[in-house]
């Protein structure tokens, strides 16, 4: 029931800018202004992202021809209205969205909880993209995915904008390895080694 593949898009890592304008770009608190260069950070991101690698995540997930619909991960804050990450997806993918929700009085912690997640619109039989913000444990996520999946979808993909990573973890050290000096500011060169089968 969970996603054929997951590709982090980019590093959020504790006070680095993406991880700023992942918090800036939903926050109530913040300047509209500040607000809206975050969203407009974030929307390049994911367009550069989908136009260079989104064939590549397609494949990996079994979809070549790509997906039929998109889906963005609801929040579980309550926020009232459209959540500011769906209008983000709409402007940079081309496809009909899902419509989801939350299921009252379900309740959901960072493991997988199909049934925290209703499914509004039909999707039997067809490949979705599913967008979330940021990956912490993943359990939103997946929680969307084997929704998706139990209301009938084939194959599901999941692209997050930024996997959540804490620089004072020590289980962080091989990703500061990696990326050495520009650690707070790194995101991968690709799907290619950051793509995530279902079962890893």
């Amino acid at each position: 029931m969970l996603a054929d593949v997951v590709a982090p898009v980019g590093y959020a890592v504790r006070g680095g800018a993406l991880a700023t304008d992942l918090r800036r770009y939903k926050s109530e608190r913040c300047d509209a202004a500040e607000a809206a260069l975050a969203a407009a950070r974030l929307r390049a991101l994911l367009s550069g992202f989908l136009a260079g690698h989104g064939a590549e995540v397609w494949r990996a997930a079994g979809m070549p021809a790509g997906p039929s619909a998109v889906a963005v991960v609801p929040s579980g804050q309550g926020r009232p209205g459209a959540h500011p990450l769906a209008r983000l997806v709409g402007d940079c993918v081309g496809l009909p969205l899902v419509r989801l929700s939350l299921r009252p009085g379900e309740i959901h912690t960072r493991g997988v909880n199909p049934g925290w997640v209703q499914v509004h619109t039909p999707v039997a039989g067809g490949g979705i993209l599913v967008v979330d913000d940021t990956w912490v444990s993943g359990g939103s996520a997946q929680s969307t995915a084997a929704a998706l999946k139990l209301a009938g979808a084939c194959r599901v993909a999941i692209m997050v904008l930024g996997r959540h990573v804490n620089p004072d973890d020590p289980r962080s050290a091989a990703f500061r390895h990696a990326a050495g000096k520009e650690f707070s500011a790194w995101c991968p060169p690709g799907p290619g080694p950051f793509v995530l089968r279902a079962g890893q």
